[in-house]
């Protein structure tokens, strides 16, 4: 017993400073985080006292934060002649061990932990704090998709006085900025510094200046250029500038804050359906803590689960999100769901607006009053309730304006499944529907069809140029198969088709998202070098012991304009009963 009202129950981690325990609160009766200091045995008197005010500091300086990013501190006692920190718990793993783990971490993930990172750096410098160790270690991706900032140990309040000795540099090797290696002044660039090098190691599987030795590699971040990166993509040019080793050139917060949120909009943008999307805030999907109740299954539609907030920018409001003001976002960029913090009515979301009566009249209100009843009832019941008056008008409003529609006599024929859909498709070209084996998505108008019959497949191939095309297959599964499994098997078959898929083979990203209320998997690759060059997107969804997945694929030259193509197929999917 700690302090007269903390109770140890199991340690829960361990670190230069000591060692981190869960524990209870017997007062409020809540869990809380412990953290104890570890002193080294045969520890001189004067450096057992500078360990102890160190954590004092840490205390001090972490107490003194309030942003969704930082831990927050509850008090400090005294037990045995020892400081103790008791802090939030926190269920999370820490971006060093996902790495370690797990791999490389997605880009879009690593664009929303870079934001959160930034935010919470931004409030620390606000208040003179200084964190001197930013590394993956330190870095918690919350079960609540949070991401937080921890382990101000080797924090430096302005008032405090230098604890470290001539010559001492404290910080990991990979991680210090080239102006503290020299032991020169530094402040806040340095952080940002560190935070290129985590965002680095967490996209890349590796640190840029790692040299084995912890000398060289204080060496090479002084003197070298960091390794060429291989998966950043569009992160790229943000990792290279937090990792500027002059800090007057280095890129500020608002300037890596402004690039990550203008590629979430944009290249990283979610291509999960809109009214499938979870909490934008959360910088990874929520995760199941091990005492709550097991997760929905796959194809079951999300509830109105909230995730974290880290996202959101210190000072911002959810209003300002909703009013598109401070904050928002950069101008111009497509404004994403909004779902509330925990505790707040989720923002609904009612997905595209009714087509008019010209794209398929009565069906279309039906079908789209049919998804949406579905997304309601996985909703709490006192939210349905809330929602029940709205949603009538709502209803009633879609009807009139149906009707309205109908009766035009300058209205069309309603659109007939497997026509071509024509202007008013919300896609930017012409589309047609394919409705077999189960699955029915849009594909582009006019291409031929081949495959089908006994084969797994079918192909849409573009007439003007044979480079381009889409393949829908429909193949048996495991019990036990999962989206990103399945397609990790076809990346294999990839890599050993050299006629389909000319070496080199490389992988842009592999990354989950959600298609039609399932988890879904989407793997990005390139094949072959040169002018003959191609690019392809895959995705899949495993459901009733069958995968179903499509891709597409053309020359690099025409990707970014082939690209919406497959962006259509994602927003149409569906599975039906045949």
């Amino acid at each position: 017993m700690i302090g007269g009202r903390y109770s140890l129950r199991a340690a829960v981690g361990h670190g230069g400073m000591g060692t981190v325990w869960r524990a209870s609160d017997v007062l409020l009766r809540r869990d809380v985080a412990v953290k104890e200091v570890v002193l080294p045995p045969g520890l001189a008197p004067s450096d057992r006292d500078s360990m102890y005010e160190r954590t004092m500091r840490e205390a001090r300086a972490a107490a003194a934060l309030q942003h969704p990013s930082v831990v927050q501190v509850y008090d400090v006692v005294q037990e045995n002649g020892r400081p103790w920190i008791v802090m939030e718990l926190l269920d999370a793993r820490s971006l060093a061990d996902m790495v370690i783990e797990d791999g490389p971490v997605a880009p879009r993930a690593v664009a929303k932990i870079g934001i959160a990172l930034l935010g919470a750096l931004e409030i620390a410098h606000a208040n003179g704090v200084l964190h001197r160790d930013v590394k993956p270690a330190n870095v918690l991706i919350c079960n609540d998709g949070r991401c937080v900032l921890t382990d101000f140990g080797v924090a430096r309040m302005p008032t405090d006085v230098q604890l470290t000795t001539p010559g001492m540099v404290l910080g990991s090797p990979h991680f210090i900025s080239p102006e503290r290696a020299m032991g020169q002044d530094f402040g806040p660039p340095s952080d940002l510094f560190s935070l290129g090098v985590t965002l680095y190691t967490a996209i890349e599987g590796r640190p840029p200046f790692d040299r084995g030795d912890p000398i060289e590699t204080m060496h090479a971040v002084v003197e070298d250029p960091p390794a060429p990166t291989s998966r950043a993509g569009v992160l790229n040019d943000v990792l290279m500038g937090l990792l500027e080793k002059d800090p007057a050139r280095r890129y500020d917060v608002p300037t890596a804050r402004g690039m990550l949120r203008e590629l979430l909009a944009g290249p990283l943008v979610s291509k999960a359906p809109v009214h499938m999307m979870t909490d934008p805030y959360a910088v990874v999907p929520a995760q199941r803590s091990p005492w709550q109740p097991p997760a929905p299954a796959p194809d079951q539609r999300p509830t109105g689960q909230i995730g974290g907030r880290a996202m959101l920018a210190p000072g911002e409001s959810l209003s300002d999100r909703l009013a598109g003001g401070p904050g928002g976002g950069p101008a111009g960029a497509p404004t994403a769901p909004l779902q509330a913090p925990t505790g707040q009515m989720p923002m609904p979301n009612w997905g595209a607006p009714p087509a008019p009566a010209s794209s398929g009249g009565l069906s279309g209100i039906k079908r789209r009053g049919g998804n949406l009843v579905s997304t309601v009832a996985g909703w709490p019941r006192n939210m349905r309730l809330g929602l029940a008056g709205g949603l009538a008008v709502v209803l009633v409003l879609i009807g009139f304006f149906a009707l309205r529609g109908k009766d035009d006599p300058e209205g069309t024929t309603p659109v007939q499944a497997g026509a071509p859909t024509g202007a008013p498709s919300a896609a930017p070209f012409d589309t047609q529907e394919h409705a077999e084996r189960g699955i029915l998505v849009n594909v582009p108008a006019g291409w031929k069809q081949s495959g089908g019959g006994k084969t797994v497949y079918f192909d849409y191939i573009d007439p003007d140029d044979p480079g381009r095309k889409v393949r829908i297959l429909v193949e048996n599964a495991s019990s036990k198969a999962t989206p990103t499994g399945f397609l990790q098997q076809a990346e294999r078959g990839l890599k050993g088709n050299a006629k389909s898929c000319p070496k080199p083979y490389s992988r842009v990203d592999l990354r989950e998202g959600e298609m039609a209320g399932r988890v879904s998997a989407e793997l990005e690759y390139r094949c072959g070098d040169g002018g003959s060059e191609r690019h392809g997107v895959w995705g899949a969804v495993i459901n009733g012991g069958k995968a179903y997945s499509f891709f597409m694929t053309s020359t690099e030259e025409r990707f970014a304009e082939s690209k919406p193509i497959f962006d259509e197929m994602v927003a149409s999917f569906q599975l039906t009963s045949s």
